[in-house]
């Protein structure tokens, strides 16, 4: 299947509405575990519908940046793009926090994205071991930084996962990003352009040694962990189903700046495994905004085309039998 539809400190300034509505769903069972990865206990809950007797695919989220517990950063989002279609749909729908965050154990300011990558699979693992779990059918979906996750776990862990979803995670490095974040910021404060990216590489390289020297810990120790990280090794070695969600006016991964990266990755074209799509008129968030929107973020909604292509896409992978 392939098709092209057309349609700060690192993501650390990733905006998302937050405080999760618990009125969950009728039938709804909730189910907490533990997974244990690298040695610390991970703090999993599994949505899924009571009624249904036979066994389930599963989407297993992987958060951006930052210290939150995913019901803080994520709650109303997650419930829009999860739980009112896959739950919905039968589908088993799991969050879990990173380490060190809630009720986790490890500190997530010291975790590399590999080691992230690796939490999400030992999560598909544990999962993997319930009964109503189809231990064949289970995607990952990341958002923001949990992008890169969902590519490095595809590449390094094709046996675990039938698929995964790229929401708004970069196809080039952490330092091309930083440089596109305070880009955005100067172009949208009328800085011409060539301008506006030699002062953001000039405050990237600046930022990047001064946190060589002092990140000790949280978002500073973070960014000195994951500074050289690129993604195009872990881009050329997926072969399970990918589809990569850009957003036309986000400030934080540009959409074209992630086509050029994909183009220069795969020379020959682009593989038939990989799919694109660019949200028209959407932010980082897959929320309906202008660029350089400065207003209450409490004021825009999110996609519903974004929302239903993504679903769509996943249940046609199922139908197809990927």
């Amino acid at each position: 299947m392939h098709n092209r539809l057309m349609v700060s400190f690192l993501l650390f300034l990733s905006l998302h509405y937050s405080g999760h509505t618990q009125a969950l769903q009728a039938n709804t069972d909730t189910i907490s575990i533990k997974a244990l990865s690298d040695g610390n206990k991970l703090d999993v809950l599994i949505l899924k519908n009571s009624l249904k007797k036979t066994k389930l695919p599963a989407i297993i989220f992987s958060v951006g940046s930052g210290d939150l517990p995913w019901v803080k950063s994520y709650g109303n989002q997650v419930q829009f793009y999860f739980e009112n279609t896959f739950l919905l749909n039968d589908f088993a729908v799991v969050y879990f926090d990173k380490r060190g965050v809630g009720n986790s154990e490890g500190i997530w300011y010291e975790t590399t994205f590999e080691q992230r990558a690796l939490d999400v699979k030992n999560v598909a693992i544990e999962i993997q071991k319930l009964d109503f779990i189809d231990r064949d059918r289970v995607f990952v979906i990341g958002h923001s930084q949990g992008g890169w996750i969902t590519q490095i776990a595809l590449s390094l862990y094709p046996d675990v996962f039938a698929g995964g979803v790229s929401m708004a995670g970069p196809t080039f490095g952490v330092r091309k990003q930083l440089i596109n974040d305070y880009m955005s910021g100067y172009l949208c404060k009328g800085f011409e352009e060539d301008r506006a990216f030699r002062k953001a590489k000039r405050k990237v390289n600046r930022d990047l040694f001064l946190i060589s020297l002092l990140g000790r810990k949280g978002n500073l120790k973070q960014l000195k962990v994951i500074k050289n990280f690129e993604p195009e090794s872990y881009l050329k070695t997926i072969n399970r189903p990918l589809l990569m969600l850009f957003a036309e006016n986000d400030p934080l991964v540009n959409p074209q700046w992630s086509l050029d990266a994909l183009k220069s990755i795969f020379p020959a074209g682009m593989p038939q495994n990989i799919t694109y799509y660019i949200a028209q008129g959407e932010d980082h968030s897959f929320r309906i905004a202008p660029k350089c929107y400065n207003g209450s973020y409490k004021d825009l909604k999110l996609s519903v085309p974004t929302r239903d292509l993504m679903f769509s896409w996943v249940v046609e992978l199922l139908a197809n039998k990927y």
